[in-house]
């Protein structure tokens, strides 16, 4: 009686780990060449997709844009440069707190942020420092050029005149007349 070899007998083996190492190299590729989640385009569909430095992108406490509620969406988003009215939602939960859950109605807030292209633009909540039962919140907008350096701070808009300058800032780049700057 022959008995295999034990080259043969591991080569079942050996054909599954391959797979598995080629797998893992393709999922590995994709994480380090940028492959992760892809925006949800917030324009109308062009001939063409526009690339990265012709569109802002959009992360973080968002709950409307241009008065869409896009809570049901993923939560990255794409937009066309402009003047864009961003508002959060209610009510913020963190969860990274060791298995607590740090729990704050917020209300809504609204950010006029005038969009660059090639610009990615993040609303965050912040936490200060935990004292007995208080703890400080932060809400913010931030700007960062496609390198990821942190380019601009924004506070919350609280009038009219917050949204209209941003739509006059964002004509000025734009190169239009304010009137036809985005809501």
């Amino acid at each position: 009686m022959d008995t295999p070899s034990p080259l043969e007998h591991n080569c079942p083996m050996q054909k599954h780990f391959v797979v598995f190492v080629m797998a893992l190299a393709l999922t590995a590729g994709a994480c380090v060449s940028g492959g992760g989640p892809l925006p949800d385009r917030l324009y109308p569909p062009g001939p063409q997709p526009l690339g990265p430095q012709q569109v802002s992108t959009l992360s973080g406490y968002v709950q409307f844009v241009d008065d869409k509620d896009v809570s049901s969406l993923g939560g990255y988003f794409e937009l066309l440069p402009g003047c864009h009215v961003i508002g959060t939602p209610s009510h913020w939960a963190d969860q990274s707190l060791g298995g607590n859950t740090l729990n704050a109605t917020t209300g809504r807030w609204t950010f006029a942020l005038p969009m660059r292209a090639g610009h990615q633009y993040r609303i965050e909540v912040r936490t200060g420092v935990i004292t007995a039962s208080t703890v400080p919140l932060t809400i913010k907008g931030y700007e960062s050029d496609l390198g990821g350096h942190q380019t601009r701070e924004f506070e919350r808009a609280t009038s009219q005149k917050g949204i209209e300058t941003c739509k006059e800032e964002a004509a000025r780049f734009l190169g239009e007349r304010p009137s036809a700057a985005r809501p």
